[in-house]
C-alpha cells in the first residue's frame, strides 16, 4: 500500500474508535451508579502489576496527535464491536467514574489495594492519561498513603504535572513521594516541557538511534522491578516502537 492510502486507512480506524469511545462513555455515564472500577492484572509486558486505564484520546489531551496512529491501546479497544465488553467497556466505565464520581473512583482503587498482599505494584494508564490537576493530586495522595507500594505511569500531560510541582514546593522531591515515578513521555514532534527534570520515556521510531544515557527497556516491568532499574525507579528509559 502507498503511504497516503495507509494514512487514510489509519484515519478511518481512528474515526471509528472515537465514535465508539464516545458511545461507550455515554452508556457508562447513563448507568454510573451501577459501575465499579475495572482493573487489569497485567500482560506479558507488565507482569502481575495492577493497573487502571482510561479511554485513550478522550483523556489524553492534544499531545496524543503524535502517537494517535500507532496507539496499541486503541487497537485493544477496537477488539470488540460491542462497547459494553472488553477493553473499551472497562476504560469507558473507569473514565465515567473518574470524571463524574471521582471520590468513589479513588476509594475503590484503595479498597482493591487493601486486599492485595503480594506484588504491590501499580501502573497508571496503560490507556489514557491524567485528566486534570485534581486527578493528579489524588494520584499523588494515593502513593503517599501507601508507601509499601510502587507506583509509576507515563504522561504527555506535562502542564498538569508541572503545575502541581510548582504549587507544591517547586521540586519533584518536595511534591511527589518517592514511590511514585512519573515518566514524561517523549515523542518526535512533541516539545517535552520538563523544567523540573522528570525522568523521560522515549519511543524510538524505526531508523532512529537509541538515546544515550538512558536505560533500554527490556519489555518486562517485573524484570525492571527485580533489577531495580527503569521506570518504576525514576530512571529515564527508552523502547522501540511497538
Amino acid at each position: 500500500l502507498k503511504g497516503d492510502l495507509i494514512m487514510k486507512l489509519k484515519d478511518s480506524t481512528i474515526a471509528k474508535y472515537i465514535e465508539m469511545a464516545k458511545a461507550a462513555l455515554a452508556w457508562a455515564i447513563s448507568v454510573l451508579a451501577s459501575l465499579h472500577v475495572g482493573f487489569s492484572y497485567g500482560n506479558t509486558k507488565i507482569g502481575k502489576t495492577l493497573n487502571v486505564s482510561l479511554l485513550p484520546v478522550l483523556t489524553c489531551g492534544g499531545a496524543c496527535r503524535v502517537c494517535l496512529h500507532i496507539c496499541y491501546d486503541i487497537r485493544a479497544c477496537l477488539q470488540y464491536c460491542d462497547f459494553r465488553r472488553g477493553a473499551l467497556a472497562c476504560r469507558a466505565r473507569n473514565t465515567a467514574l473518574a470524571m463524574y464520581d471521582r471520590d468513589r473512583f479513588f476509594l475503590e482503587i484503595q479498597a482493591k489495594m487493601n486486599r492485595r498482599r503480594i506484588n504491590k505494584l501499580f501502573r497508571w494508564h496503560v490507556g489514557g492519561d491524567i485528566i486534570d490537576l485534581d486527578y493528579f493530586s489524588r494520584m499523588v495522595e494515593l502513593a503517599r498513603n501507601n508507601p509499601d507500594w510502587i507506583f509509576w505511569g507515563y504522561t504527555k500531560q506535562y502542564l498538569i504535572v508541572n503545575e502541581y510541582v510548582r504549587t507544591h514546593g517547586g521540586s519533584i522531591a518536595a511534591a511527589i513521594p518517592s514511590n511514585l515515578s512519573i515518566m514524561f513521555s517523549e515523542w518526535k514532534g512533541l516539545d517535552c516541557l520538563n523544567p523540573y527534570g522528570f525522568a523521560t520515556f522515549t519511543c524510538i521510531m524505526d531508523g532512529d538511534d537509541v538515546p544515550e544515557d538512558v536505560y533500554y527497556c527490556p519489555g518486562n516491568c517485573e524484570q525492571c522491578i527485580e533489577d531495580g532499574r527503569g521506570c518504576p525507579y525514576q530512571e529515564s528509559s527508552a523502547i522501540k516502537q511497538h
